[in-house]
């Protein structure tokens, strides 16, 4: 009788366990997926930006420039390359130089491609003469052909910075330097469109910091991976 008795007990406390070791297992595997997921995303974060993943902003409006070797660089010029494009002077005495190491980096990391160039134009073409950029090529090691140091009108480069690039450039109210300009190199694809990537925050950013300034680097490993990106697709 007491066997008999005992029965219900047990086959209660048997359905007690299995309806908890039902949830207990649906729980586990939901975490093991949600892990899942975020190992997924993680890897996704770590993964090379793709061209899809590079912004299109404007095209770069029309220009007409002269180079260290004394050759016409226009659009035309660029179209079909990829290339990168900053605003300097030679005489700067403070992010002009860095941003030109910078750029010898950059040049040296991806020179064996023959549709990569770099555009470096000036902002102070009035002393820059074709034979002051020409010495400045060789002082930062130049390849002929693909790192172009040009010069043209003043009122349309300065034109060209702020409406096509969205740079900053201007005369300076310091005696010791003439002019002001944003320290950023920009992307330019084969169809002359700009194109960049999200910030570590995940905002469109126009351009790429070019040299160490307010405490950001400058972001060279972006650039060129990025130029590799368009240069491949």
């Amino acid at each position: 009788m007491s066997k008999s008795k005992d029965t219900p007990y047990y086959i209660g406390l048997g359905i007690i366990v299995i309806i908890f070791g039902y949830f207990a297992v649906t729980n586990v595997v939901h975490y093991i997926n949600k892990d899942k997921v975020v190992d997924s995303n993680r890897s996704e974060d770590r993964a090379p930006v793709a061209d899809k993943f590079l912004k299109k902003f404007n095209a770069v409006p029309d220009f007409e420039l002269v180079d260290q070797n004394g050759d016409t660089i226009t659009n035309d010029t660029m179209k079909g390359k990829v290339y990168i494009v900053d605003f300097f002077f030679t005489s700067c005495p403070t992010i002009c130089t860095p941003m030109s190491h910078n750029l010898k980096t950059v040049q040296n990391k991806l020179k064996d491609h023959p549709d990569f160039k770099i555009l470096s134009v000036s902002i102070d073409p009035d002393y820059d003469t074709q034979s002051i950029l020409k010495n400045y090529a060789d002082r930062h090691d130049a390849i002929d052909g693909l790192w172009h140091f040009a010069r043209g009108d003043k009122a349309a480069t300065f034109q060209l910075a702020r409406e096509g690039f969205s740079a900053y450039v201007g005369e300076s109210k310091d005696s010791l330097i003439k002019f002001e300009h944003s320290g950023n190199f920009a992307l330019v694809d084969r169809e002359g469109i700009i194109r960049s990537r999200k910030d570590p925050y995940g905002n469109w950013m126009m351009v790429y910091s070019g040299v160490e300034e307010n405490g950001i680097e400058p972001q060279l490993k972006e650039i060129i991976e990025d130029a590799q990106t368009l240069l491949n697709k």
